[in-house]
């Protein structure tokens, strides 16, 4: 699935650019990757079942939910990032 790999590279990217950076933050940065790497983690069991994409829009938006009621703002920023790559992923992705 075309989707699979372009979210697969988004992620990827998102690492290689956070490894190489300066973090003032290295708390926030861990929990920020704990969540992006979660998130494709997902995608590939959802990808693999019935109504994948679905199935990951619901998760992204649960999971958004309990971070902001947690008050986890690395984490929700985390979700959202990986909710826009998933998006345009699939509008990249051949119909």
């Amino acid at each position: 699935m075309a989707a699979t790999a372009c979210f697969a590279r988004k992620v990827a990217l998102w690492f290689e650019r956070e490894g190489m950076e300066q973090v003032a933050d290295l708390a926030r940065l861990r929990q920020m990757n704990m969540a992006i790497a979660l998130a494709a983690s997902r995608w590939n069991e959802f990808a693999a079942g019935p109504e994948p994409v679905e199935r990951m829009n619901a998760w992204l938006d649960e999971v958004e939910r309990r971070a902001i009621v947690r008050g986890a703002d690395a984490r929700a920023e985390a979700i959202r990032l990986a909710r826009a790559w998933f998006a345009d992923c699939l509008d990249e992705s051949p119909k």
